[in-house]
């Protein structure tokens, strides 16, 4: 078969497609033929050496959607979607292959109505938020949520998820992403930009004097403290990212007079049964329609893998998908007619990294 798989860390030039022998099937597994692949920043990490837990020689890929083709007999023609957490793509062969192996615990049936474009990129975005929003901030129905970074594909995937479940979702972000048209396709309650405005004043007149109930810290440093003092007492913060800066100053006796609390998340350290029970929980979602898949900004044929690597190193609004199986040679789709053919895939326009 044709996979993604690299030798050593290194630049994403010296990415390319190689032919590889298919591994043996262990019992209690499954062999997926894939039918599309999400590439996202943190499989660019990983071939650049950025993951010190990823192992050699790896193929590559953590999100996907395909078909079972070898196996456990009443498995075989079901359409699966799935994310790696920190296995796939790390220390267990991934996605960007024309086929990959999984655990039977790992096997998830993906909504009747979702392509298997829509269904590859919605991993790693809907495992995070979830993860953050629900698992960790214990998010409820008629809160409100403060979510920075969300013109990136997790925020999106949190604010999608706010009002999915029945939330208000304030949407945060920099001056250099547009937040209007996009955001306004999830219905958010506000948009507030966080190098300009006041937004813990904003959030307390948004929610009449009480504050988010939980805050979503895809930034790090540079917002921490704008996300904590426009929390509501009792209100949590979940933090799964730093790339804007590390270290902060915290005031010990504000954090304690408002009983906030704060949650690290690492969704790396997710082996794939615990990814498989997350998608059994906003999988129905997506089943139900009160999701929609992330909108896909550029979709490439396998044996472009890595201008895949390098557009979405080079910063893309969209998710970027591979698709398996596609002629060789083939140049990435363009955008308008991308636009077109997602449609199905992503009613709302959201823009993601």
């Amino acid at each position: 078969m044709k996979a993604l798989r690299i030798e050593q860390f290194g630049p994403l030039q010296n990415l390319q497609i190689s032919e590889v022998q298919d591994a043996p099937l262990p019992p209690d597994c499954v062999r997926i033929k894939v039918e599309a692949a999400g590439v996202n920043p943190s499989d660019t990490g990983v071939a650049l050496g950025h993951f010190p837990q990823a192992t050699l020689p790896r193929i590559l890929g953590r999100d996907f959607a395909g078909r079972v083709i070898e196996g456990q007999a009443d498995f075989i023609g079901t359409a699966v979607w799935g994310s790696g957490g920190g296995i796939l793509g790390m220390t267990q062969d991934g996605s960007h292959a024309e086929h990959m192996v999984l655990p039977l615990d790992a096997v998830i049936a993906r909504p009747s109505h979702l392509t298997a474009e829509g269904a590859a990129v919605a991993g790693v975005p809907f495992v995070t938020a979830w993860s953050a929003l629900v698992e960790l901030g214990r998010f409820q129905a008629g809160e409100w949520a403060i979510v920075s970074g969300a013109g990136g594909a997790v925020g999106s995937a949190a604010v999608a998820l706010v009002k999915a479940l029945g939330g208000h979702a304030i949407a945060m972000d920099l001056a250099k992403v547009d937040l209007g048209p996009p955001l306004r396709g999830l219905d958010v309650d506000a948009v507030l930009r966080s190098d300009t405005d006041d937004v813990p004043k904003a959030v307390l007149e948004l929610t009449a004097g009480r504050g988010a109930g939980v805050a979503v810290n895809a930034v790090g440093a540079p917002v921490f403290a704008q996300l904590a003092e426009s929390l509501a007492i009792g209100g949590r913060m979940v933090v799964f990212s730093a790339a804007g800066g590390r270290e902060v100053q915290l005031d010990l006796f504000f954090l304690y007079k408002h009983r906030l609390q704060l949650f690290g998340l690492d969704t790396a350290q997710l082996d794939l049964a615990q990814i498989a029970k997350l998608y059994g929980k906003f999988g129905p979602l997506f089943e139900s329609r009160a999701l929609t898949a992330p909108p896909i900004a550029a979709r490439f044929p396998l044996s472009a893998a890595r201008e895949a690597y390098e557009r979405v190193a080079g910063g893309v609004l969209g998710k970027v998908v591979l698709i398996a199986g596609e002629a060789e040679g083939a140049g990435a789709e363009s955008a308008e007619a991308t636009a077109s053919r997602s449609r199905s895939d992503a009613e709302s326009p959201v823009a993601m990294v």
